[in-house]
């Protein structure tokens, strides 16, 4: 049925590669040897999600499971979706072309809440109801994984269950569990998942403003994030499929390491992915050559929240630039950090053809970055873009955030003046990204007030001076606001999201699709105050996300924004311990040793 549709339909479409499936190194088994199906279900598009490095995790783990079969689906295109609702085609795997709503698992990525009208579109069309309440025994379990889930309330009536913190261990035990439990009653096996570190399932907890709270005595009161202890002893996705058509990063990913010890106060995944642990740099060396083998990749990226804080990150470089040099390839090192860009990068700068290089120094004001704890200096901004350029890197891209705690139009009109003074040395391009400060869950901004849209504005006509030397995007003001509302929601702002989805908004992450209005209308329709959820919390309230135990602790949260207010910084942690709470006599973290 589904061959036969995609051969009518097809030339009909935008970017039909999307939906063909058939991948080098995409995994097809014997489904008469399968005993457990899962489909890995990104709620965008094709290109967006197979750029995904979580998913690419996950793929490789559950298909290394005998008897497990993991799948991919991705959320259309508009014109496709139009059709498939049409033609009442629902959404199918693209390994097997087996509807979603046949799987025993669907599990989705939640990377970010402009994502969550999304995930409902990919379960509509996919005719899985949207509730959890509401599935039969036939439906497939509904599984949450990804950031989003550190503060799981807003969508927590559609999840069956919620993976909070790394999923590569939790999903073996997950699909153990209901694999041994195949005809048992459904909300039988969905119970005992909640029995899994790091697994939440919301039906057992209930509150729909504060704090959830456990219905049954058996249930924990705070959920612990799943960590996994040692990159080292971790799979790794070594055949990693090869797109059919070009994807956001169509390279090869190499995780060098998880988590970071900086401590920047408005940074989620900074908090939430602690501790740090690296991988070895021989071991990085050995995927990066497997990798270059199987898929034939041009571009290898070395990912992690910020890789040149590795501990040994001479020979992890000298080994990496020489692979590049020999397989004529690009390395590529996202978001460097300012105060590590040194002569290391020396070992990457001749015989490698080069990127761009990304830098946050976020704000341009010494005071203002003491209060968010960007631990870099006017100095080392401008040493480290000199030496760059001296390197041969001739484009740069520069991230600056707006509406920090304490911020005044003097630290917005420094940028404009730091903007001047790159454009004098001579790079080809400057680009400057300028996002909206959005307070996150488990950071010690939990507790700041947001900027509304009215602010953002002026802060525009303010930077006006800086397009005179660079090209400057400023992130869409009114989608800040509503992710700024998803992001500290609670259940009760489901409905809010619902009304949004049965209002038409889809990919409200895409400019020149998010439509506001849309959302304003499905806010007034829900009876959602959006000053409610932009407004400052006080330290002592109880918060929507407080069941969920990141490791680092509220008075950890509390004690970091009075430091932050009082303009105070906090070293790197791997210096001096500064008692986050997440480190134990198991959990710590790990570095290579020279």
């Amino acid at each position: 049925m589904i061959l036969k549709f995609l051969n009518e339909v097809l030339d009909g479409v935008s970017k039909p590669g999307r939906y063909v499936g058939g991948e080098c190194n995409s995994v097809v088994k014997d489904v008469d040897n399968v005993r457990t199906r899962v489909c890995l279900l990104f709620p965008d598009t094709y290109e967006i999600g197979m750029s995904n490095f979580g998913l690419k995790v996950l793929y490789w783990v559950l298909n290394g499971i005998e008897g497990v079969w993991a799948e991919r689906a991705y959320l259309p295109w508009i014109d496709m979706i139009k059709i498939m609702k049409k033609k009442k085609i629902p959404l199918f795997t693209l390994e097997s072309k087996t509807l979603l709503k046949h799987m025993d698992i669907v599990g989705i990525s939640m990377q970010y809440e402009m994502s969550y009208t999304n995930v409902l579109h990919t379960l509509n069309l996919s005719d899985i109801p949207l509730l959890a309440e509401h599935r039969s025994e036939d439906d497939p379990i509904v599984i949450a994984g990804g950031p989003c889930t550190s503060n799981p309330e807003v969508m927590a009536p559609v999840f069956d269950a919620m993976v909070i913190g790394d999923g590569e261990e939790a999903v073996v035990e997950i699909v153990n569990v209901l694999s041994a439990m195949r005809g048992r009653p459904r909300w039988e096996r969905v119970e005992t998942l909640s029995s899994i570190e790091g697994v939440y399932v919301p039906l057992l907890y209930g509150g729909a403003r504060k704090r959830p709270y456990p219905l049954f005595s058996w249930v924990p009161k705070r959920v612990k994030r799943r960590i996994v202890k040692d990159l080292n002893q971790s799979a790794f996705p070594v055949k990693d499929v090869v797109p059919h058509i070009d994807v956001i990063h169509n390279r090869g990913i190499i995780e060098v390491m998880r988590g970071c010890s900086r401590g920047c106060r408005f940074c989620q995944a900074g908090m939430i992915y602690r501790p740090v642990r690296e991988r070895y740099a021989r071991t990085v060396v050995s995927i990066a050559k497997e990798l270059l083998d199987t898929t034939g990749y041009e571009e290898i990226a070395l990912l992690s929240l910020s890789t040149a804080d590795h501990s040994n990150l001479a020979e992890l470089l000298a080994s990496m630039a020489s692979i590049a040099r020999e397989k004529s390839i690009s390395l590529s090192i996202p978001s460097t950090r300012l105060d590590s860009f040194n002569d290391l990068m020396r070992n990457i700068a001749s015989g490698t053809r080069k990127t761009g290089l990304t830098f946050a120094p976020e704000a341009a004001t010494q005071r203002l970055r003491n209060v968010i704890n960007k631990n870099i200096t006017q100095e080392d901004l401008f040493r480290t873009l000199q030496d760059a350029r001296k390197f041969g890197w001739e484009r740069v891209k520069l991230y600056f955030m707006i509406g920090l705690p304490t911020e005044t139009d003097r630290d917005i009109s420094e940028i404009s003046k730091v903007l001047r003074e790159v454009k004098k040395m001579g790079f080809r391009k400057i680009s400057v990204s300028v996002s909206p400060f959005i307070p996150k869950p488990h950071t010690p901004f939990q507790f700041a007030e947001q900027m509304d849209v009215e602010y953002i504005q002026h802060v525009e006509t303010v930077l006006r001076p800086a397009r005179s030397f660079a090209s400057v995007k400023i992130h869409n003001p009114e989608m800040s606001v509503v992710e700024g509302v998803l992001s500290r929601g609670d259940r009760k702002l489901f409905k809010g999201v619902l009304s949004a989805f049965e209002n038409g908004c889809i990919f409200d992450n895409w400019e020149g699709v998010f439509i506001p209005e849309k959302w304003w209308e499905a806010f007034e329709r829900s009876n959602v105050s959006i000053q409610e959820y932009l407004r400052a919390r006080k330290f002592e309230e109880s918060l929507p996300w407080d069941h969920i135990d990141v490791g680092v602790t509220k008075e950890f949260l509390v004690l970091e924004y009075k430091k932050a207010i009082a303009g105070l910084t906090t070293p790197d942690c791997r210096r001096l311990c500064s008692a986050c709470g997440v480190c134990t006599n198991d959990i710590s973290n790990v570095v290579e040793k020279r």
